[in-house]
């Protein structure tokens, strides 16, 4: 009995310590599954490998299909799903299709579809249309694959406080507990803070983990820099707040992949209010990567 007592006194003291370093304790589960990825994407098998290498004969056409699967938390539309074949010209190929995107939707994972959905796409049956001058042509075949995504961000216990002295209810400074969707562009940590007399700040960290391009929808994609719009949800009352990254209000570029997004009220709460309220935040963008297949093509002897 002493030691359970002794025990429920630590805690508490572990519970205090954690709020004085401004940390909120997490007190809701996360509705998202979470994870760091987005559409994968590979090339099903070119011939039978031979010396590590897929190989066919000169006079053999080989399959060229790309398999997409959907590892993230949003649904991919059918159509939606842009594939680029390059690497090799298509003076070189006969019956290689350089274009193509999805037939269907790509559903989610969720807990319904804990796989996502999954669909191959025919590229064709290629032939290499080239008189060998040498015994075997080794070539590689790369696709860029670009597809519509968002990002969907909760911090389920935003403090709104114009006493920050008084943490009867919540503790308005420090860092908050935040979700993330499972996605390629991720919502790494979130902080609030006062931003004025009876105004407060809430900061999302942002980071492209998916080791591809990012760009704003519909817009070109640029080496240099990633690009993403943002929203806060009709939930979380929009119009009170005004969100910038960079300067730029709901969009902005990540510097080496990484940026901050804070939103701040736009008036001034009323004396005397103390409460919390979730906070959702949608991160629009489009995401592009490359995979690639090499094959060695033989003469037959």
């Amino acid at each position: 009995m002493r030691r359970s007592i002794i025990m429920m006194v630590i805690a508490v003291m572990l519970l205090g310590i954690g709020c004085d370093q401004g940390q909120e304790p997490a007190v809701t589960e996360s509705p998202y599954e979470g994870g760091s990825q987005g559409l994968l994407a590979n090339f099903e098998e070119f011939g039978v490998e031979e010396d590590g290498m897929a190989t066919i004969f000169s006079d053999e056409t080989f399959p060229v299909e790309i398999t997409l699967k959907n590892k993230g938390e949003e649904d991919i539309p059918a159509g939606a799903v842009e594939i680029t074949l390059k690497g090799v010209s298509p003076n070189d190929f006969d019956g290689m299709v350089f274009e193509d995107t999805n037939d269907d939707e790509l559903e989610k994972v969720s807990e319904f579809a804990p796989e996502g959905g999954e669909e191959t796409v025919d590229m064709g049956d290629a032939s290499y249309a080239i008189e060998l001058a040498g015994s075997y042509y080794d070539a590689t075949v790369f696709a860029s694959i670009a597809y519509p995504y968002q990002t969907h961000a909760a911090v389920p216990r935003v403090c709104f406080n114009t006493e920050p002295t008084d943490t009867t209810v919540c503790t308005l400074e420090g860092k908050k507990t935040v979700y993330s969707s499972g996605a390629p562009v991720k919502v790494t940590a979130a902080r609030e803070a006062r931003a004025g007399a009876n105004l407060i700040a809430v900061e999302f960290d942002v980071e492209n983990v998916g080791g591809g391009d990012v760009t704003k929808p519909g817009e070109e994609f640029d080496n240099r820099y990633d690009q993403i719009l943002f929203s806060l949800d009709d939930t979380s009352d929009p119009g009170m707040w005004e969100c910038r990254l960079g300067g730029e209000e709901n969009g902005g570029r990540l510097v080496d992949g990484k940026g901050t997004i804070r939103c701040k009220l736009v008036n001034p709460m009323e004396e005397d209010t103390m409460y919390t309220k979730q906070l959702d935040l949608t991160i629009s963008y489009d995401y592009k990567f490359l995979i690639e297949q090499s094959i060695r093509i033989k003469k037959n002897v």
